[in-house]
């Protein structure tokens, strides 16, 4: 038997990738002072989340975090979590995750549950064998094991399209996962190489609960019946809409500083209100400039400012009559000013204002290479003449028009969300120069994710939120497959083409990191040519916390450990 270590991309590199979270709300070492405004690209290195040792902070306490929606739908596993932001933060201090990440990405063990894991080539194939802490439970009691893995893995390989996966990324280039010698040793074998092995399984889902398609589909619809982090759920109010967590006493690992968690829903217009008011304890100011100039006034706040793996974008529905045409969408791009954007929403931010030319990697991220070409231009006299080369000419009104219908859409943006208000405003004229009608249409913010997944609009604006640990691949690659029989999964914007996938696939079999990026690269410029959603700009990383709140903030690349999170005083 031939036995050789594999050391693949994701290990220790310093990546980025636009994760599929999706946030429709504008944002909502540190002192109670802000940054000044700057123009230099933040370091991906560089996070601000004020880290003091938990042992000297207030024990106690309760955090009251904002999200953008009460889900129905709490298993993000499921297509219809959307994997929403709202959800994965809800549900991250109660599950399982198996790596932590440095500031700069580096990957570690997350020894509450993963005591050793072991990458390696045996008789040819890439086997991954993970040693779990048998201390680990689930809230029901059972042990957390390797049945949780397979639970995950058939759920999301693809195989059975009866389950609408979020993702098949990675889990679909799996031949196996089974017992090792103990119920606590996972061997996982691989039929092709995948480089982001590190994304998968994380965060964990009991067996017991998604097993079954039945469960997989009803356990965690409108409740949380089991859990395995340090948080639990005391109580779910689709009322006021409020999940209220708290410590589990049977967590075996670090006692979390905080008693209690409230993840409380409030839309983006009144979240800075909420913020001076004292609602809640941190508001993602993001790209909102009045958010900023607002929490920098309130008594007893801090700003905290990274560059994350996080986007700006315009999504096309590809559905949409009129923008099944190619011709159509690149016209539309090479008419829309990404710079005057940028500045509008961003001036007076700690943030350098440039456009966005990469869907897989952000400005700051290791290997980012602008692969717009000239549709990340703005030439409204190369976009009149697409137009007119796909049949829509323009008529007197000074809208086009063909065969007898004008050029109209709708853009759909979450009501409250000034950002997404003022892009809209800026929008309608830039369309209206090359002669499309846009209209603007504000959607029902705790209901705006359930339009899109439906394909209810023409273009939407929302951000695109890092997971982290950060994989490129991992992190898109669902956002830009073909759509299927089964469904269109996470590609909203419903493009895509067997090349495209065929180019996505073989990066995630890349073990040598630069031919890694260089397919990513190629892919990148395939979503380029085929107009499947316009990168804005790398959206900033700005927190506005209270300033005794310790390790939390802009977290950059680094993840959030909730146990560490508390108050100085």
């Amino acid at each position: 038997m031939s036995r050789s270590t594999l050391t693949l991309a994701t290990a220790t590199a310093l990546t980025s990738g636009l994760a599929l979270f999706l946030s429709a709300c504008s944002g909502g070492g540190s002192s109670s002072s802000a940054p000044k405004p700057q123009q230099t690209r933040i370091a991906a290195t560089a996070n601000q989340i004020n880290p003091v040792d938990p042992a000297k902070l207030k024990q106690g306490g309760t955090l009251n975090f904002p999200v953008d929606q009460y889900s129905t739908q709490w298993n993000i596993y499921n297509a219809d979590s959307q994997n929403e932001l709202s959800v994965v933060n809800t549900m991250a201090p109660m599950l399982p995750t198996l790596f932590h990440s440095s500031a700069a990405n580096v990957l570690s063990a997350n020894t509450d549950y993963l005591v050793n894991v072991q990458n390696e080539i045996k008789d040819g194939k890439q086997t991954t064998t993970y040693q779990l802490n048998p201390k680990g439970k689930w809230s029901d009691g059972t042990p957390i094991g390797w049945k949780d893995f397979e639970a995950v893995w058939r759920s999301s390989n693809g195989k059975d399209t009866h389950y609408s996966a979020t993702s098949t990324t990675g889990y679909d280039q799996i031949a196996s996962v089974a017992m090792g010698k103990d119920q606590f040793e996972v061997v996982v074998t691989y039929a092709t190489p995948f480089a982001d092995w590190q994304s998968l399984f994380s965060p964990l889902y009991p067996a017991s609960q998604i097993g079954t398609l039945n469960d997989f589909n009803t356990s965690y619809k409108n409740h949380i019946p089991v859990t395995g982090g340090p948080f639990k759920v005391q109580s779910m109010n689709p009322t006021t809409k409020v999940v209220t967590e708290v410590r589990d006493p049977a967590w075996w690992g670090a006692k979390p500083v905080l008693d209690q968690i409230n993840f409380r829903t409030i839309d983006g217009a009144t979240e800075p209100g909420a913020f001076a008011s004292g609602e809640i304890d941190v508001t993602n100011i993001g790209p909102s400039v009045d958010a900023y100039k607002r929490d920098k006034t309130v008594s007893g706040a801090s700003i905290r400012v990274a560059g994350a793996p996080n986007l700006r974008q315009l999504l096309l529905n590809g559905q949409s009559p009129a923008l099944t045409d190619q011709n159509v969408r690149q016209a539309l791009f090479q008419g829309i000013n990404r710079t005057a954007i940028g500045q509008s929403d961003l001036s007076g931010l700690p943030w350098k204002i440039e456009p966005l030319n990469n869907h897989f990697l952000v400005n700051n991220a290791e290997g980012y290479s602008d692969n717009a070409g000239a549709l990340g231009a703005y030439d409204p006299k190369a976009a009149g003449a697409k137009l007119d080369a796909a049949g829509w000419k323009m008529g007197g009104n000074g809208y086009r028009s063909k065969d007898g219908k004008e050029l109209d859409l709708t853009l759909e943006i979450p009501a409250g969300t000034p950002v997404a208000t003022n892009e809209s405003q800026l929008l309608v004229p830039m369309m209206k120069a090359i002669g499309i009608k846009l209209s603007v249409r504000n959607g029902a913010a705790d209901q705006f994710f359930n339009d899109i997944e439906a394909g209810k609009f023409d273009l939407t604006i929302f951000s695109g939120i890092g997971g982290l640990p950060f994989f490129p691949l991992t992190n898109s690659e669902a956002t830009f497959l073909a759509p299927t029989s089964a469904g269109v999964g996470q590609n909203y914007s419903r493009l895509g083409s067997p090349a495209l996938d065929a180019q996505m696939r073989k990066a995630g079999t890349e073990i040598d990191h630069k031919a890694y990026l260089a397919d990513i690269t190629a892919a990148d410029k395939m979503l380029w040519e085929l107009a499947v959603n316009l990168p804005l700009y790398q959206r900033p990383a700005i927190e506005g916390t209270k300033s005794t709140l310790a390790n939390y903030g802009a977290f950059g690349f680094q993840d959030t450990d909730w146990t560490k999170i508390g108050f100085t005083g």
